[in-house]
């Protein structure tokens, strides 16, 4: 009786999760365990929190993976309950991932630390494939942040990954916290089209890279692989005025736009080479949003069109 005296709490958490188990099973019982557990953890000013993973999960299904490039999560922790309260300590958490047999999941890292002053810290998945791919095959990839110290609290995830072998991908990585995003465009397509006739080329025939890359820089620009065009409200976001894509785009195609009585940039075109990749760095208004696509944010805040060499 002592004992229970002196570990109340524990012991009526106990009771409880036995008593769900014998009415719901371990599910449901889980379920309740991990949200009297947090609530103690909370009452003690602990907060150990992510936007991706969840304190009984959160899934995800993503189909925009070619099954041929690597492919990278972005997982973020936090130290907030919300804007006014926060952990005022450190916070030491171990990382884990489970992948199928089919890839292999690097982690950017084993374990890290939410300073108390950072707020906010992350870590990458990055996932390569060990076999071949089709349209319409899935992979199951689970993670677990496990904060360690001051407490102990488990997050965790798991996305379901397709495969869809379109010619043209493109996604944002972003962190609540970061000053600037990527947005990461990557294309498929293994050849080249002719777009006005020369030499012995007609409109419309095909080149491959090696025929492209034997080429004059004249001839190139009458063949494409891939033609962009990207928009967006300069508002919230800047595009970084510094990048390759920017300063070598298509002539004529830049779009601007007026903030207070400020021109900026609001959408440009330009082409990218066969099967290549290509990263374009904005800057954010507010570091506190995640502009994160498509894990996050169902919608992109870049509009993004592509036509892709037939």
């Amino acid at each position: 009786m002592d004992y229970i005296r002196e570990h109340k709490k524990t012991s009526i958490i106990v009771f409880i999760l036995a008593l769900l188990i014998l009415l719901f099973g371990t599910t449901f019982a889980r379920y309740i365990y991990n949200v009297i557990h947090n609530h103690i953890l909370e009452s003690n000013e602990f907060y150990f929190n992510s936007s991706i993973l969840g304190l009984n999960g959160k899934e995800y299904k993503i189909n925009n993976w070619d099954g041929v490039n690597p492919y990278t999560l972005t997982i973020d922790v936090n130290n907030k309950k919300n804007t006014l309260k926060s952990t005022k300590s450190d916070i030491t958490y171990d990382i884990k991932v489970s992948c199928p047999d089919s890839v292999s999941c690097t982690l950017s890292k084993t374990s890290g630390v939410i300073y108390e002053k950072a707020g906010t810290d992350s870590y990458q998945i990055t996932i390569d494939p060990k076999e071949e791919f089709h349209e319409g095959d899935e992979i199951v990839i689970e993670t677990s942040a496990t904060s360690t110290k001051p407490y102990v609290k488990e997050l965790t995830g798991t996305y379901t990954i397709g495969i869809e072998t379109l010619d043209f991908t493109y996604d944002i990585e972003d962190n609540v916290g970061d000053k600037y995003f990527t947005l990461n465009l990557t294309n498929s397509a293994t050849f080249y089209e002719v777009t006005k006739a020369f030499a012995s080329y007609d409109v419309g025939d095909r080149l491959t890279i090696e025929e492209y890359n034997e080429l004059t820089e004249t001839e190139k620009e009458n063949c494409f692989s891939a033609e962009v065009t990207i928009s967006f409200v300069p508002n919230d976001i800047y595009l970084d005025m510094t990048n390759t894509k920017y300063l070598h785009r298509n002539t004529g195609s830049e779009t601007l736009e007026k903030v207070n009585n400020h021109n900026y940039v609001s959408g440009f075109s330009f082409k990218m080479d066969a099967s290549s990749s290509e990263k374009i760095m904005f800057y954010k208004h507010n570091p506190k949003k995640d502009y994160t696509y498509p894990i996050i944010n169902e919608t992109s805040i870049i509009k993004v069109d592509a036509k892709t060499a037939e």
